[in-house]
C-alpha cells in the first residue's frame, strides 16, 4: 500500500503476492516509482494515460571495456537523453521485466504534468 513516501514500509515475505503501485503524477522528471526489491521477479508497467512514459533501472552498467571491472551507474534519463530507458506507449501500453528486475525503477513522461501509471511488483 502506497505511504506518503509512495511505498509499503515492510513486505510480509519473499513470496508476499503482487505489490501494486498507482502513479498519477508523472512529470517530464524522473520520479521512483519502485524500489530495489531482491525478491522481486517480475514486474509489469502499464501506461492507462494518453502521453506515452518512460521506465528505466535507477542503476545501470558503467561503459567499461574490461568486463571484469563491471560497475554500476546512476542513469539520469531526460526526455532528449533517452538511453537505458524503454518507452510505455499511451492508452494502454504494458511492459513487463523477468529475471533480474530487483533494482530500484524510475519513471517520467514524455510531456506534460499529471501522467498515470500502474506498476505491479511480484515475488512469485
Amino acid at each position: 500500500m502506497a505511504t506518503t513516501s509512495g511505498f509499503s514500509a515492510s513486505p510480509i515475505g519473499p513470496t508476499s503476492g503482487g505489490k501494486v503501485y498507482a502513479f498519477n503524477n508523472l512529470t517530464t522528471s524522473p520520479q521512483v516509482v519502485a524500489p530495489a526489491d531482491q525478491y522481486r521477479t517480475q514486474i509489469t508497467f502499464d501506461n492507462p494515460g494518453t502521453v506515452d512514459v518512460f521506465v528505466a533501472p535507477s542503476l545501470v552498467q558503467a561503459n567499461n571495456l574490461i568486463p571484469t571491472s563491471i560497475t554500476n551507474s546512476t542513469l539520469t534519463p531526460t526526455t532528449s537523453a533517452l538511453g537505458g530507458c524503454y518507452r510505455i506507449y499511451a492508452n494502454g501500453g504494458t511492459r513487463t521485466f523477468t529475471g533480474e528486475c530487483q533494482g530500484q525503477w524510475q519513471s517520467f513522461a514524455a510531456s506534460a504534468t499529471g501522467n498515470p501509471l500502474t506498476v505491479t511488483d511480484s515475488h512469485v
